[in-house]
């Protein structure tokens, strides 16, 4: 029963346990854009574009094209963490072709990381002062850094048989920290930027501060730490230091509760966005847990979601979701309240 359990929470395979409760189709409004609320409401989120591969974000390099030689395999299969940069970089790990695909929104390209390196990429992070990609591997149970331009991977965080399954993760810019969910063991675990251990966070158990698989990650601008708290239903929140702070989520089927509890982002202000691989949508939340919108259907139009995992926001609230199954990336834009 135990590794049924890991399964759901270690992201290369939970595409495997969808669950059957779904949320409302979206609807275009007159100009024929897909947006959430519902019309005649002011539209708070709207649909942008969605991503496939190479032929969405122009060609690939030689290396690529001889590494796969067939064009059908230059497009996402298993997308699951997603990251961004501040030059428009969007970074996806894809564990079944063990790789991270690139899409570079400026120079409309699309490039790629960990080639030979990696078994499951699952999570992703980013230190944007020096340019480096953190990837956890949950197959071989290790967490690197690559140099974003490059691809030479230039970190190891943790020492030998530091994790048990590493999935979610997400980096600090400002306090130079990364954390990383450790789904197995039950604990986020924080390195200093060089990939030195500092301490952990939590243990198993569904008290304040405890775990039950843990997966994706997220901060706020105020760098408190929000912890996907899977098979406790819960997304849990802590100062930069660890320290427990509240929590909201339950187990339930409707609007506002957690099914398959997956990829999580904050936008510019302090909403919390989660997905969900059973509702296949992603629902919008408050810091105390009050449900204010949630956006998504199952099927494969804008909008539709299939599995959705990871879940990254930018500092524009562009919103971009790694739809599994589905493979592809679909990306939105939150409109924020005007001051």
């Amino acid at each position: 029963m135990k590794n049924i359990f890991i399964a759901l929470f270690i992201p290369f395979v939970l595409f495997t346990l969808l669950g059957c409760a779904s949320a409302p189709a979206p609807t275009d409004d007159a100009a024929g854009e897909y947006v959430w609320p519902r019309p005649p409401e002011k539209p708070r989120v709207k649909w942008l574009s969605q991503w496939y591969g190479k032929k969405d974000f122009g060609n690939t390099g030689t290396v690529m094209t001889f590494l796969v030689g067939d064009e059908k395999d230059e497009r996402l299969r298993r997308p699951n963490g997603i990251v961004a940069d501040l030059e428009g970089n969007i970074y996806v790990a894809d564990s079944e072709q063990r790789i991270v695909f690139v899409f570079d929104q400026q120079k409309k390209t699309l490039r790629f990381l960990g080639f030979g390196s990696l078994a499951g990429p699952t999570g992703l992070a980013i230190d944007t002062k020096r340019g480096i990609v953190f990837v956890s591997d949950a197959r071989l149970k290790k967490v690197m850094g690559f140099d974003k331009n490059s691809d030479k991977n230039v970190i190891t965080v943790g020492s030998t048989g530091e994790f048990q399954s590493p999935s979610g993760m997400v980096y600090d810019n400002d306090r130079e920290r990364l954390y990383v969910s450790d789904t197995r063991a039950s604990m986020v675990k924080v390195f200093d930027k060089d990939g030195k251990f500092i301490f952990s966070i939590g243990s198993h158990g569904n008290n304040d501060g405890e775990f039950n698989f843990p997966s994706y990650l997220a901060l706020d601008k105020k760098g408190r730490l929000f912890v996907v708290d899977g098979f406790n239903f819960r997304v849990q929140i802590f100062d930069p230091d660890g320290k427990f702070i509240s929590k909201f989520g339950k187990l339930g089927d409707a609007s506002g509760s957690f099914s398959r509890p997956n990829g999580i982002g904050v936008d510019s202000e302090g909403h919390i966005y989660v997905a969900d691989g059973a509702f296949n949508n992603f629902q919008i939340f408050t810091e105390d847990g009050k449900l204010l919108l949630w956006v998504g259907h199952t099927g494969k139009k804008p909008g539709g979601f299939y599995l959705p995992s990871g879940l990254f926001i930018d500092s524009k609230d562009k919103i971009y979701v790694s739809d599994t199954f589905n493979r592809r990336v679909q990306v939105f834009q939150y409109f924020a309240e005007k001051k």
